[in-house]
């Protein structure tokens, strides 16, 4: 996969028509406010309104519906879906889930654990579909909602290298967020609540931020492959032009 064009390499990425925009992993700069949403910003919620609620699990679902609001302000602003967003929103529905089944604290602060459990499942179950999970999610962070960066993004499995490297990525993804499932569970039985969300957060972090490290640097590696075995035949990776 190739990496991104960032706003400052942009200009100096020379084509035909100018400076171009390539498909590939999004940039932190893109993601930035996403992670901040979904991983800081419920802590300081819990603080607020925990005493005011009295009980953990209502402040953990209020705290938890911080990111549920950031997708609604996405949405109305830009009529766009911010798939981190999304992501934490689905872990709160595992949470009311299990607060309506009567899971007490522990079971709604496992919630993120078990989202990440299905996810993880999900992807490596998606390896005998037609494209692999971790090319569509890809594809949402990389190029949006723009119909041509997509469709530049979906040309990456035409390339020769292009499936095995969801594939690789894809197995990558399935396997680290296992491991970061079962350290959120073990947390979550262990830790009380205040301390939960704070290290939690800074674990998960740590086990995401290693498997975006290790995406980055395996796609980079994988697009000089690419690069190698379209030598000579005429065809280039997928760009579309800027401005």
């Amino acid at each position: 996969m190739p990496r991104p064009v960032t706003d400052v390499e942009a200009p100096h990425v020379a084509a035909a028509g100018g400076a171009v925009w390539e498909p590939g992993p999004p940039t932190l700069r893109a993601m930035g406010p996403g992670v901040v949403v979904a991983g800081l910003l419920p802590f300081g919620v819990y603080q607020l309104v925990r005493p005011a609620l009295g009980t953990a699990v209502p402040s953990l679902l209020v705290a938890a519906a911080v990111p549920a609001l950031w997708v609604v302000v996405q949405w109305v602003v830009r009529r766009s879906l911010d798939p981190i967003g999304l992501i934490v929103l689905a872990g709160l529905a595992f949470g009311l889930v299990f607060a309506a089944a009567g899971g007490g604290p522990v079971a709604v602060k496992a919630r993120d654990g078990a989202f990440a459990a299905a996810f993880g499942i999900a992807c490596l179950a998606s390896l005998t579909t037609r494209r692999p999970l971790m090319f569509y999610v890809g594809r949402a962070l990389s190029a949006g909602s723009d119909p041509r960066r997509v469709a530049a993004f979906d040309a990456l499995w035409d390339i020769p290298t292009g499936p095995r490297t969801f594939v690789v990525i894809t197995v990558l993804w399935g396997v680290g967020l296992l491991v970061d499932a079962a350290a959120q569970a073990a947390l979550a039985v262990t830790l009380a609540t205040r301390v939960f969300l704070v290290v939690a957060p800074a674990a998960g972090g740590t086990i995401l931020a290693s498997l975006f490290a290790a995406t980055v640097g395996y796609s980079r590696r994988a697009r000089r492959k690419g690069e190698l075995a379209l030598a000579g035949t005429g065809i280039t990776y997928p760009s579309v032009p800027l401005g």
